[in-house]
C-alpha cells in the first residue's frame, strides 16, 4: 500500500525537475539573445547604445530572427551519404553528380573539407557532414523516347543539371552542421543590415558632396552673370546655366530629404527592419522533380521509370536560388591529391 504514495512523490519530483529544466532553457535562451543583441550593435553601429531603450527594442526582433533561422534549418531533410558507393543506389546522388569521379573530386577540392580533414587527421571521425549547395539548370535537348513498342527519335526533352557545387560548414555530426548553418544565416542578417547602414552613409555623403559642388557652380555662374551685363548673348547662356544648376540643386536637396542621416536612431531602425522580417532576406522553397537515370525530366502523365526527388531551394538576398542538401561524406572517399586540382574560390554561404 505504500507504493502509491511513493509513486505520487516520484511524480511530483519529476514535475519539479521538468519545470526547472524549462526554466534553465529559458534563461540560457535569454542570455543568448542578450549576447546577440550586443554583438549586433557592435558590428552595425556602436552608437545605437546612445538610443534610450535600445536593448528592449532589439530583444524581440533578435529572438524572432533566431527562431526563424532555427526553424528554417530544421526544415532541411536528413543528411544523405554522398560517395561513389551510393552513386547508383541513391537517386539524389545520381542526380546531383555526373559520375563517381565527380563525387570524390568535388568534395576533395573543397577548401573547407580539406581543412576539416586536416583538423581530424588522426582519423577519429569516419565522415563529415556538410551543406551541399548547387545551381539547378534546365535546357531543351533532342533525345529518344519509347512510346509503346515504338522508339521515337529527335524528341524534345528537358535535361536537368546540377552545377557549381559549393560546400559549407563541415562538422563531425549532422547536429553540429545544422547549428553552424543557423549561425551562418544569422550572420547573413547582420551583414545585410551593415550593408544597408553603410549604403545610407555613402549615399548621404555623395549627395552632400554633389550639393556643395552645385552650390559652388551656382555662385560662380551668378558672379559671371553680373560681369556680363550688357552682352545679351553671353547673358542668355549664363542665365540658362543658372536655371539648369538650380534645377539640379533642387533635385539633390529633395534626394537628401528622402535619405535619412546616418544617426544612431536610423541605424537602430535598420536593425529592427531587417531582423523583424528575416523571411525577406532568406527564403526556402520545396519542390518535387521527376528524373530518369539520364537526368531527363519525366512528365507526371507518363509511366516511364524515374526517380521522384524532393528538393529544397534556398534564396538569400537577390541571389539566384540554390538547391541545398545535408551530405555525409566518408573519410575514405577523400582524395588527398585530387586530380586536376584547382584552388576553390571561397564564397560565404550567405551569398549562395
Amino acid at each position: 500500500m505504500k507504493l502509491f504514495p511513493e509513486m505520487k512523490l516520484s511524480g511530483l519530483r519529476n514535475v519539479l525537475h521538468n519545470r526547472q529544466l524549462v526554466k534553465d532553457v529559458r534563461q540560457d535562451r535569454q542570455t543568448d539573445i542578450t549576447k546577440n543583441v550586443e554583438r549586433v550593435v557592435d558590428v552595425i553601429d556602436g552608437r545605437i547604445r546612445l538610443v534610450s531603450g535600445y536593448k528592449k527594442k532589439l530583444q524581440n526582433v533578435i529572438r524572432n530572427s533566431l527562431e526563424f533561422t532555427d526553424a528554417l534549418i530544421d526544415r532541411f531533410p536528413r543528411a544523405i551519404e554522398i560517395s561513389s558507393r551510393t552513386f547508383v543506389s541513391d537517386p539524389y546522388v545520381n542526380a546531383f553528380f555526373s559520375n563517381t569521379r565527380d563525387v570524390q573530386t568535388i568534395f576533395s577540392r573543397s577548401s573547407e573539407i580539406r581543412e576539416f580533414m586536416e583538423d581530424y587527421a588522426n582519423g577519429e571521425v569516419a565522415h563529415c557532414c556538410a551543406l551541399l549547395c548547387m545551381h539547378k539548370t534546365e535546357k531543351t535537348v533532342l533525345g529518344v523516347e519509347l512510346a509503346g513498342d515504338t522508339l521515337r527519335k529527335d524528341v524534345k526533352q528537358t535535361a536537368v543539371n546540377f552545377t557549381d557545387h559549393r560546400i559549407y560548414s563541415p562538422a563531425p555530426t549532422e547536429t553540429e552542421t545544422r547549428q553552424g548553418l543557423k549561425q551562418c544565416l544569422f550572420e547573413g542578417l547582420v551583414t545585410n543590415t551593415l550593408e544597408r547602414v553603410v549604403q545610407l552613409k555613402l549615399s548621404n555623403q555623395r549627395l552632400q558632396h554633389e550639393r556643395q559642388m552645385l552650390q559652388a557652380r551656382l555662385r560662380h555662374a551668378q558672379y559671371l552673370l553680373g560681369r556680363q551685363a550688357g552682352r545679351p548673348a553671353s547673358e542668355a547662356d549664363r542665365k540658362r546655366e543658372i536655371e539648369e544648376t538650380q534645377l539640379k540643386l533642387e533635385r539633390t536637396e529633395e534626394d537628401l530629404r528622402k535619405i535619412h542621416l546616418a544617426t544612431p536612431q536610423v541605424s537602430l531602425e535598420q536593425v529592427v527592419e531587417v531582423f523583424s522580417s528575416p523571411e525577406k532576406f532568406v527564403r526556402l522553397q520545396e519542390s518535387t522533380l521527376r528524373l530518369n537515370k539520364m537526368g531527363i525530366k519525366i512528365d507526371e502523365s507518363t509511366s516511364q521509370p524515374c526517380n521522384t526527388l524532393k528538393l529544397t531551394e534556398v534564396s538569400i538576398g537577390d541571389q539566384q536560388p540554390r538547391v541545398v542538401t545535408l551530405a555525409n561524406f566518408p573519410r575514405d572517399e577523400f582524395l588527398s591529391r585530387p586530380f586536376a586540382f584547382t584552388p576553390e574560390i571561397s564564397i560565404p554561404f550567405i551569398t549562395m
